[in-house]
């Protein structure tokens, strides 16, 4: 088959999981299995669905009976945003000046010119006679 090149495409089961295509090819397996049985396969899914609602059900009971239990028992990470108020000391304390024994040099801006000593007379020339 010739496909125009950046043409891509995905089969049937492409983003199917392996626990949802285990699912599905199980169900595909016990529909084929049991053709002339079809109402008590369809007891078996309905028991199926109904134990893992019960399943699903007990696993949130017990997650909130551990976030209230967590909840009670330490309330201070769980509570909002809280409010730090501090309050700054007066200082009386004189600060203490430091006198260096030598000021510090200010070195002159590094400035690098390509040009000729005659090319920059000309320029000074030719500023002085505009003032």
């Amino acid at each position: 088959m010739n496909r125009p090149p950046g043409t891509h495409h995905h089969g049937p089961l492409a983003g199917v999981s392996a626990g949802a295509a285990a699912v599905l090819t199980g169900g595909g397996l016990i529909l084929i299995a049991a053709r002339r049985q079809l109402g008590e396969v369809a007891t078996v899914v309905a028991w199926a669905l109904m134990a893992a609602v019960v399943g699903a059900v007990i696993a949130a009971a017990v997650y909130v009976f551990l976030w209230l239990r967590h909840r009670v028992r330490h309330p201070e990470t769980l509570a909002g945003r809280q409010v730090i108020r501090a309050e700054a000391e007066a200082v009386t304390a004189v600060p203490q000046v430091v006198e260096a024994v030598q000021p510090a040099a200010i070195e002159p801006p590094r400035v690098y010119l390509n040009l000729t000593p005659d090319q920059l007379a000309a320029i000074m020339r030719h500023c002085t006679k505009e003032e």
